[in-house]
């Protein structure tokens, strides 16, 4: 392993730095990181269908129901580094687009001096809360060993994701997401890889999973500390470039995120802990198994999206403000448009889906599944706005508003699945609810505020996405009433065709001249690319 001043010496940086895109080159490697980030989500979201069902099998729901709830809490934790990781992007975005290395330089060294201090505070309660799992939480019974085990693993993947986040940044700043990509399909490959040869060769344990996540981990921070050194050779690990001064503007920036972070944790992330307060480990492990499809579509969502953040901190740093409002009003158009597909289909076809993956006792939770993604077409579909926000440096407003509705959410969960006696469903709806009144009413309309635009003005292009998805999940009940897929092949078919009918018809009806050209051009490109 190679020391800090080794990754510092000039000498082992490649010879010609990697330039900074134009706007050009952005264009004409979006359609590529599109494309792979695309291909990524459906190779991910492949795997982890088999992955589940394989879970489940060789341990039982309520076994299985430990990862999601140990994942669920690390995210909590994981607050420091997304909030850093914002407030990194932002500032060293700028400082690489306007030419400046030594402003760049002391950014990242504050930044990766942050994280460490960042994840020696989190030892102690992680340390605190590994040992008295069992106690806190609803585990099956003989394997509070295996879950403190398994929580300690997601830990460590959660403070090795805090570090790498510093050198993650290069990637996004300089358009590389194929390259990212690579080093992402690897690490999800070798995390249920480990698994699986495990579980082949010895007993089914909580334990292997565990190793899982850290082994992977560490592949993880090792490929995003070569892609850093690769494109961005003009930053270095230099403590004496560590700024107070800049550690004062990241830390406020930051503290604003990891608000506006735990808000939104509270509307994403409780649920579990909620299921397994009120209802043990067996439906923590059924509600959990239905949560990964909300889980993969916002994986999906935020990895495609992530194309436009630096396009929008670009426009941002050269104060081309029309530019960005073009980005922002068209991108939350096609992003609901194309939301409708897996919205749509997941809401139509989700008891023969259910039935088929993991067996006809999961059918009943279709209506769980419903309610879960039904909303996700227009409330994911704003998520460009986020980057607007951080752009213009705009977040507290934003995280105080997250907060207090993250805090309703979890009342109003309590109330639904406690007293009105809705059951794990309450929980879900509750948070259907509190997160589009958050992102619909609030979000669309302040960020429509902060570009001085009209207060309706990204409303409209979120219309064509809520009829697609609408369309498509009565088309796809319509067919399962005629025609009942029993095979894979069957609900295959019949989703196809119906997503080429949708597309087609959205063609036609709901793009424009503008937004059609768009996607020729990029096609375009990515022929001759």
């Amino acid at each position: 392993m190679k020391s800090a001043d080794s990754l510092s010496d000039p000498a082992a940086a490649p010879a010609a730095p990697e330039r900074m895109p134009s706007q050009d080159d952005a264009k004409n490697r979006f359609a590529l990181n599109v494309g792979t980030n695309i291909a990524y989500v459906a190779a991910s979201t492949l795997l982890m269908v088999w992955y589940i069902p394989f879970l489940v099998k060789h341990l039982g729901m309520a076994a299985y129901g430990m990862i999601p709830l140990a994942n669920s809490l690390v995210m909590y934790a994981s607050v420091l580094s997304s909030s850093l990781e914002v407030s990194t992007n932002r500032f060293l975005a700028i400082d690489l687009n306007q030419g400046n290395n030594d402003n760049a330089n002391r950014t990242f060294n504050t930044s990766l001096m942050l994280s460490l201090v960042a994840c020696i505070l989190l030892l102690v309660p992680a340390g605190v809360i590994t040992y008295l799992y069992p106690v806190l939480f609803s585990v099956p019974a003989g394997m509070e060993n295996e879950t403190r085990l398994l929580f300690a693993g997601a830990v460590l993947t959660m403070l090795l994701s805090i570090v790498g986040s510093n050198f993650g940044v290069s990637s996004v700043i300089k358009h590389r997401f194929d390259l990212y990509n690579i080093v992402r399909t690897l690490v999800i490959l070798l995390r249920i890889g480990i698994v699986a040869v495990a579980f082949a060769l010895w007993s089914s344990s909580l334990w292997w999973v565990a190793i899982g996540f850290i082994v992977s981990a560490c592949l993880n921070l090792v490929g995003n500390v070569l892609l850093w050194r690769r494109l961005t050779p003009e930053l270095r690990i230099d403590p004496r470039s560590i700024d107070r001064t800049r550690s004062r503007a990241l830390i406020d920036l930051g503290g604003w995120a990891s608000l506006n972070q735990i808000g939104a944790l509270l509307l994403m992330q409780i649920d579990l802990l909620v299921v397994n307060a009120f209802y043990g480990a067996d439906m923590t492990g059924r509600y959990g198994s239905v949560l990964i499809f909300t889980t993969l579509i916002l994986t999906m969502t935020t990895t495609v999206v992530g194309v436009l953040s630096p396009a929008i901190m670009a426009r941002f740093a050269v104060n081309d403000i029309d530019g960005l409002t073009r980005i922002a009003v068209r991108s939350v158009k096609l992003l609901g448009i194309g939301l409708a597909i897996p919205v749509g289909l997941l809401c139509g076809f989700g008891r023969p889906l259910l039935t088929l993956w993991l067996g006809p006792d999961f059918a009943d939770l279709d209506i769980l599944l419903v309610i879960l993604v039904g909303h996700l077409n227009i409330n994911l579909a704003v998520r460009p706005l986020l980057y607007v926000l951080t752009a213009f440096n705009r977040v507290k407003v934003q995280a105080l508003l997250t907060v207090l509705i993250g805090v309703v959410n979890l009342g109003l969960a309590i109330a639904l699945a406690r007293w009105a006696g809705w059951g794990a469903a309450g929980i879900a709806a509750a948070g259907a609810l509190a997160w589009t009144f958050k992102n619909v009413f609030l979000l669309s309309t302040y960020s429509a505020s902060v570009m001085n635009l009209k207060w309706w003005t990204f409303y409209v292009p979120l219309i064509a996405g809520a009829i697609g998805t609408l369309g498509l999940a009565l088309a796809g009940r319509l067919i399962t009433q005629l025609w009942w897929p029993a095979t894979w092949f069957e609900l295959g078919l019949y989703a196809s065709a119906l997503t080429l009918v949708y597309c087609a018809v959205s063609y036609i009806f709901s793009l424009d001249h503008s937004d059609r050209a768009l996607i020729w051009s990029l096609a375009r490109r990515r022929n001759h690319g």
